[in-house]
């Protein structure tokens, strides 16, 4: 009976976790991961897992600075612990998505905890900044069936990225700049992090991210491309 079980549980997860992830990550299946255009001069920058209030604040001035739009996904635990710094990165023009309420694993959630977990986060979201998320990306691009179909109910548009950069892990800044200037082109969507405190991630990684973002804005700006807001991006 135990190995039956085991069996049923693992048929499960290939069906409901595997397999939707792979046709996410691998295949793309109904996510925006780069331009749908071809030959765009566009680019999008976006941040993961804030806000953070030691990062997120040193990343809005070097956005300022560039005059650079960019889209926040955002978990909605930490906006409800910094609804100011949310409020700020909508009012400074920046486009937000949810990431979830907290940052773990979605394979474990079946489908009423996966359509409570995301309406949870677009309503606290909606009420502290005003401005309703109309963009999701699952933690660490992992899906499943659930999230597929409670994302399109709930109106909002599955965001991956078109490569890594891997910023949580790398220390040296120059690294992450020569990753990204070597490899980006119109129409990517360039993922970054903006907190530190998930697994996996090096403490004071963001740090180093932010050191490598401006050399990475400014050398994005020599190849004569222009980093867009999300929107116009996808609709454009």
């Amino acid at each position: 009976m135990i190995k039956f079980m085991i069996k049923i549980y693992i048929l499960y997860l290939v069906l409901v976790a595997l397999l939707p992830t792979m046709l996410g990550r691998i295949f793309h299946y109904n996510v925006i991961y780069n331009s749908r255009k071809k030959k765009v001069p566009w680019i999008v920058i976006t941040f993961d897992d804030g806000p953070d209030p030691e990062y997120t604040p040193v990343l809005l001035s070097i956005l300022d600075k560039y005059n650079v739009k960019a889209c926040f996904f955002l978990l909605a635990d930490k906006v409800e612990k910094y609804p100011e710094l949310a409020r700020e990165i909508v009012n400074k023009g920046h486009e937000i998505g949810i990431h979830g309420y907290k940052h773990h694993i979605n394979w474990f959630l079946g489908p009423i905890a996966t359509y409570k977990e995301l309406l949870k986060s677009i309503e606290i979201i909606y009420e502290i900044t005003g401005k309703y998320p109309s963009y999701y990306r699952p933690p660490w691009g992992l899906f499943t069936t659930f999230i597929y179909q409670y994302s399109k109910k709930l109106g909002v548009k599955i965001i991956l990225w078109s490569y890594m950069s891997w910023d949580w892990k790398v220390k040296d800044p120059n690294l992450i700049v020569k990753r990204i200037l070597n490899k980006v082109k119109g129409g990517n969507i360039l993922i970054f992090h903006d907190s530190s405190d998930n697994i996996g991630s090096d403490k004071g990684a963001p740090e180093t991210m932010l050191i490598a973002l401006d050399k990475i804005i400014s050398g994005i700006k020599e190849k004569n491309l222009e980093i867009v807001d999300i929107n116009k991006f996808i609709f454009s």
